[in-house]
């Protein structure tokens, strides 16, 4: 995936879930449950999305600024949804299993609300955190992310070294043409 859609899914992703302009975190609370297990869901959603090309690579239809709006826009919109219908339905679900195995055994107000935020906080944490491993797993995340520091260091290395050779030899250019000549004046040298 290009920078651009990196930029736009980043955009995507603060926009959504720091700034909160989202339906899920503004509307559709789906239970009381603490936001990390839905932020690891995000963390999902996030990493499927940089594996898929929203727009073709070189689409001439629309300006850089068009297309980087574009992407945020769907990929906000596809945050959304899958808050929405996937995740509110898991989160759903564990607070009912959660609600109906803490009235077998808890009675007091307190407690129950206690143990249920942190029973429902956990659950949905690891659940998150199994999605997001099987995601990462599955998109092959870590190993592109290395990929791309390993060729970034690469070309950093290669960079730094051409400077310095700029800088000792002078302009590259220089050295590349003359190097082929002087191999010819010493074989002339030592044939006579």
């Amino acid at each position: 995936m290009e920078r651009l859609s990196m930029s736009a899914l980043g955009m995507a992703i603060l926009l959504h879930s720091v700034m909160g302009v989202s339906y899920y975190f503004l509307l559709a609370r789906c239970s009381p449950a603490p936001l990390l297990g839905s932020w690891l869901f995000v963390a999902c959603v996030g990493a499927v999305l940089q594996a898929v090309h929203i727009f073709p690579q070189r689409s001439r239809n629309c300006s850089l600024v068009c297309r980087l709006t574009m992407e945020t826009v769907v990929c906000c919109l596809t945050l959304d949804l899958m808050l929405i219908k996937l995740w509110c339905r898991i989160e759903a679900l564990c607070h009912c299993a959660i609600v109906g195995v803490l009235q077998l055994f808890v009675a007091d107000e307190r407690t129950f609300a206690a143990c249920e935020y942190w029973l429902l906080g956990l659950t949905t944490s690891v659940i998150g955190c199994c999605l997001l491993w099987f995601t990462l797993w599955a998109t092959a995340l870590p190993s592109k992310l290395q990929l791309g520091y390993t060729n970034w260091q690469r070309s950093v290395k290669l960079s730094v070294h051409q400077s310095i050779c700029q800088l000792a030899f002078g302009a590259s250019s220089d050295l590349h043409s003359s190097a082929p000549m002087r191999f010819e004046e010493s074989q002339e040298s030592f044939a006579s």
